[in-house]
């Protein structure tokens, strides 16, 4: 998914650099739900680092449910 829009794992370089294009920070938020598989999370990483986006945050879910960014408090 790019933007709650799902994409086709060949699509994900383009969609990334299309969605980031006139940002003027390249920041990307990545979440992955509990069930997400390992290896989904480092395709998605590496389709990041194809699109030249160096600062990747991964975003956690405390416990209960509430979102919030890795790291925070």
């Amino acid at each position: 998914y790019v933007n709650t829009l799902e994409v086709k794992e060949e699509d994900l370089v383009a969609r990334i650099q299309a969605a980031i294009e006139n940002k003027k920070e390249h920041i990307v938020y990545l979440k992955g739900d509990q069930d997400a598989p390992y290896g989904a999370i480092m395709k998605m990483m590496d389709a990041l680092r194809k699109a030249q986006i160096d600062t990747v945050a991964l975003i956690t879910e405390k416990p209960g449910g509430a979102a919030a960014k890795a790291g925070g408090k």
